[in-house]
């Protein structure tokens, strides 16, 4: 099948002033689409920019998606794409096909807007309705650089809630927990062994980004929420085992896990082998 193009398509993002609305734009205008963007107090615009468009992204905090879907659906063509950016996605693309009648797609940037360039970034899609009809949108976005994964929302919205609910709930709670022992973290970088400092260095990104952004992931489904739940049940039956000294029911449950994860174990210490080699001569710590 011939590969489509956004050559002379009218795209409007809603939340385009946003980073990664910005970033979006960019890209989309170097492929040739007419890009407009519909920010938070420019409504006023909304029946001339959304009427006009072939693709309307919603890029717009989680907490805020349904209800600007609502609202842009007054104004949307019904043979135009109305697709998303958000970080959940069944009940996201539920409500996009109730709202709206034509095609309809669920995508999921797996990336921050800082990004200097598309190759190796990933972008989830999870599909919707009609899905032949935003064929085009998918082309170009793979014609730009990015790396398109397919996932039902189902599947998605699982791997989302160990990724994004239970990982940035820890590092959150190692941060908050560095800082309520008054441990700087930068003392035990000096000290520690490259991987332990690469570990470091990502808790520190993480805290160098937006505190809402980070709140409205961790808290913007309640299934997270559970599992958050059943992972600190499951630290704490291991702290329960560790205080009555059970050495050899952690050694047997670290072998089971190894040989669960198989063969990405031994990826993973080739992978992080090369990656500390790049990641010490970057810190000057050879």
């Amino acid at each position: 099948m011939k590969k489509q193009s956004a050559l002379n398509k009218h795209i409007t993002i809603i939340g385009g002033s946003g980073l990664m609305g910005q970033l979006f734009a960019k890209y989309w205008r170097s492929a040739g689409a007419n890009v407009n963007t519909l920010g938070r107090n420019e409504w006023n615009k909304a029946s001339e920019l959304l009427s006009l468009a072939d693709l309307i992204i919603i890029c717009v905090p989680i907490n805020e998606t349904c209800d600007v879907i609502t609202k842009a659906c007054e104004f949307i063509k019904p043979n135009s794409i109305l697709a998303d950016f958000t970080s959940i996605k069944q009940s996201i693309i539920n409500h996009m096909q109730e709202r709206h009648s034509g095609p309809v797609l669920g995508l999921h940037p797996m990336f921050g807007p800082t990004i200097n360039s598309p190759l190796s970034q990933v972008i989830i899609n999870c599909g919707g309705r009609d899905t032949e009809k935003s064929s085009w949108v998918i082309d170009s976005l793979a014609e730009i650089g990015f790396t398109i994964r397919i996932m039902s929302a189902h599947e998605h919205d699982m791997a989302m809630s160990f990724i994004q609910g239970i990982e940035h709930f820890s590092t959150f709670a190692l941060g908050s927990f560095l800082k309520q022992q008054n441990m700087p973290p930068h003392q035990l970088f000096s000290i520690a062994s490259p991987i332990y400092q690469a570990k470091l260095a990502l808790l520190g990104r993480i805290f160098d980004q937006d505190a809402n952004l980070y709140a409205n992931i961790i808290m913007s489904d309640a299934k997270r929420i559970e599992l958050i739940g059943a992972y600190i049940k499951h630290m704490q039956d291991w702290l329960d085992k560790l205080k009555t000294n059970q050495h050899k029911e952690f050694v047997t449950e670290f072998n089971d896990t190894g040989k669960w994860m198989g063969d990405f174990t031994h990826q993973s210490q080739l992978a992080s082998d090369q990656f500390l080699s790049e990641f010490t001569s970057i810190f000057n710590l050879k």
